[in-house]
């Protein structure tokens, strides 16, 4: 008789599974956490997102003494509604009955922990897919998608530009209502200082608000960070010095270390973090002012009905549902759908819309060389 080896008996044997999913997505939304962090998510109410934006109306003349006031001279600022409507997202997923009881059956060992809850995982993966939608919009979006729904209008989308009508109220007519952006005609060039400067210069010149927050894409970062080892071409291609860095206890290595949420440790422009967002456009960097931002969210009374099965959640984004994890501050309503069979219905949805409320206090530098 020929002796075994596991070939022999391999398909009699269970297949065991690690206890981790290993999920291979990624939907960070480093610009929601940040504007829930910087306290910019709040709920919204009514039908809409609105709010009243001042204008200059106003004049003020030397005179003559003991001058009468003409007519002419009576003027005031000018008071605007502003208006941007709500914007749905959703994601919907079916379970059968049978695969969270089989599901949640196969164990304890030997399968992902995960998947046992089948139900929590797909809640979670759908969530976090509304939350990366959002951050895309929230960047790109140009308020109406291929089918004509609303979405948000994004920074980059039209939020923050140097023409164009913006929340029903048009630029052509109030010269304040218009963002910084610095450009080169649509012809990439290489970053130097000085063009991060001349939108820095040209922010505080429009608002005399300083920005807070600095939002880019992967590959602007990695020039920017350049500066420091190889130079740019604003500087005769020489290195440039930084500033506070820790030079009594010098550590030696390539490149700017990276923190747990995949962000350079210590790259700074003017005190401020610079963020790489992987959703950003190419070439494109942006100067952020969160205090003259706001993210909306219309929440749902809940019936007695929706009480037996509806909860609200807050959406979040993550790298594969771990760290990093940007909490968003946004609820969103999950709802059962008429059942057919033994199939569970659901879908999770949110009402939201990103306004940027001073235009000029905000600025993009485009048309950046990112090669």
């Amino acid at each position: 008789m020929a002796g075994e080896s596991l070939s022999t008996i391999f398909n009699a044997l269970p297949q065991l599974f690690e206890t981790d999913l290993q999920r291979q997505w990624n939907r960070t939304t480093f610009l929601l956490g940040q504007l829930q962090a910087r306290g910019a998510v709040s709920q919204g109410n009514g039908k809409n997102v609105a709010f009243d934006v001042e204008f200059t109306g106003a004049t003020a003349q030397t005179v003559a003494e003991g001058a009468d006031v003409p007519a002419s001279e009576f003027a005031q600022d000018i008071d605007v509604p502003a208006f941007a409507p709500w914007a749905t997202y959703r994601s919907s997923f079916q379970v059968t009955e049978t695969e969270i009881d089989a599901a949640f059956s196969s164990g304890p060992q030997g399968m992902p922990s995960a998947l046992k809850d089948i139900f929590g995982a797909r809640i979670l993966s759908a969530g976090a897919i509304i939350a990366s939608q959002i951050e895309n919009d929230a960047l790109v979006g140009t308020g109406v998608d291929a089918n004509g729904n609303p979405t948000i209008v994004g920074i980059y989308g039209g939020a923050i530009s140097a023409t164009g009508a913006y929340l029903g109220i048009n630029p052509a007519t109030y010269s304040e209502w218009v963002g910084n952006v610095t450009s080169n005609g649509g012809v990439s060039r290489q970053l130097t200082p000085d063009l991060l400067e001349t939108v820095d210069q040209n922010i505080f010149t429009a608002s005399s608000i300083p920005w807070n927050l600095c939002m880019t894409s992967a590959g602007v970062l990695r020039k920017y960070s350049q500066f420091f080892t190889q130079g740019s071409a604003g500087n005769n291609n020489m290195p440039l010095v930084r500033m506070m860095d820790n030079a009594g206890k010098p550590v030696y290595g390539l490149g700017v270390p990276n923190g747990s949420d995949g962000q350079y440790d210590a790259l700074y422009y003017k005190g401020r973090t610079m963020l790489r967002n992987r959703l950003n456009p190419s070439g494109k960097l942006a100067l952020l002012n969160t205090d003259k931002m706001l993210m909306k969210y219309l929440t749902r009374q809940l019936t007695n009905k929706d009480l037996l099965f509806m909860q609200n959640l807050g959406i979040q984004g993550s790298s594969g549902g771990m760290a990093p994890i940007q909490a968003t501050g946004m609820p969103m309503r999950v709802a059962e759908l008429g059942k057919t069979g033994d199939s569970i219905k659901v879908t999770m949805m949110i009402r939201c819309q990103l306004a940027v409320t001073r235009r000029n206090a905000q600025g993009l530098l485009v048309d950046i060389l990112e090669t």
